[in-house]
């Protein structure tokens, strides 16, 4: 009780503070000369899934590019969708249950990765093979895809981004070497939250700091990437965050090129994100509050 009070007045004397305060401007997006070429306001495919695939997690398109695949967060099972319907066309069993998250591609063998940072690595008929990495719980990883220039995994972490005063307010995202199989040292990316919060604006409003107090979802610097993927058009790497529920586009530099806010109303908790060769982007979205999972598709305009 005495925490709650003490939380109360903390809040009631930031709040004052807030309001006293003359500076009122709201924050306004950087300037950039990236133009994001996906009208995330008008899919031109959504696809209501299967109750297998309530709690979809990761997506990539298949290995033999004409499927999607995926899978849920509970169950060791790789499901191949049409693209079109939305549809299982057939699944692949690959391990016990777990918390699986991310999924990826190369050729014909099919990347899966948990909560806990382990790398499962999936060949047709052939036994899974596991490659643990150092990244934990508290990191709670997320996202997973191929990075074909570099070689490379790259791992989106929901949770902590390292250790030390450096990784604070700050996202990471990891990259796992495939010609060593082995996890490198050093984030490939590092997200500053702040730099989010410019982006998505509003960060000068009352309820926007109010937000920012409480450490809540609607906090214009809150981002937990839940899915990402490499462009295969431009080259840039979209993250997708169902914390903060936003989309995120970075240069192969590691600068921000843009973040858009997702309509939570659309897009009830965005996990997975993937291209097909036509640069046309997918997103799957978790199923809520009496709404299928889904998939949504949306047209590359500067490929039309």
């Amino acid at each position: 009780m005495k925490q709650l009070i003490r939380h109360f007045w903390c809040l009631a004397i930031f709040i004052t503070g807030a309001c006293n305060s003359t500076d009122r401007a709201t924050t306004t997006a950087p300037e950039s000369d990236f133009a994001l070429p996906y009208a995330l306001d008008a899919p031109d495919v959504v696809k209501d899934l299967p109750a297998s695939l309530r709690e979809i997690s990761g997506l990539s398109l298949a290995p033999n590019g004409r499927q999607l695949v995926t899978v849920n967060d509970e169950q060791g099972v790789l499901y191949f969708l049409n693209p079109e319907t939305g549809a299982i066309e057939s699944k692949q069993v690959f391990g016990k249950p777990n918390d699986y998250e991310g999924i990826a591609t190369i050729d014909s063998t099919v990347y899966v990765v948990s909560s806990k940072g382990t790398i499962y690595q999936v060949k047709s008929d052939t036994q899974t093979v596991h490659y643990p990495t150092p990244l934990n719980g508290s990191f709670d990883v997320e996202g997973l895809c191929y990075d074909a220039i570099q070689n490379r995994l790259l791992i989106a972490c929901k949770g902590r981004a390292g250790k030390g005063d450096r990784f604070l307010h700050k996202k990471a995202i990891y990259a796992f070497d495939l010609n060593k199989m082995k996890l490198r040292d050093e984030p490939a990316y590092l997200i500053d939250r702040n730099e989010i919060a410019r982006w998505k604006g509003g960060s000068g409003t009352l309820f926007a700091r109010i937000n920012e107090f409480l450490s809540t979802d609607q906090a214009p610097s809150a981002f937990g990437p839940s899915g990402l993927a490499v462009c295969p058009i431009d080259g840039n790497l979209y993250i997708v965050a169902s914390v903060g529920k936003a989309l995120a586009v970075v240069r192969p530099d590691g600068s921000l090129a843009w973040v858009q806010r997702l309509p939570a109303s659309r897009f009830q908790q965005p996990e997975g994100i993937c291209f097909d060769a036509q640069g046309r982007l997918y997103i799957s979205s978790e199923g809520k509050n009496g709404i299928p999972g889904r998939i949504f598709r949306f047209a590359n305009t500067k490929s039309e």
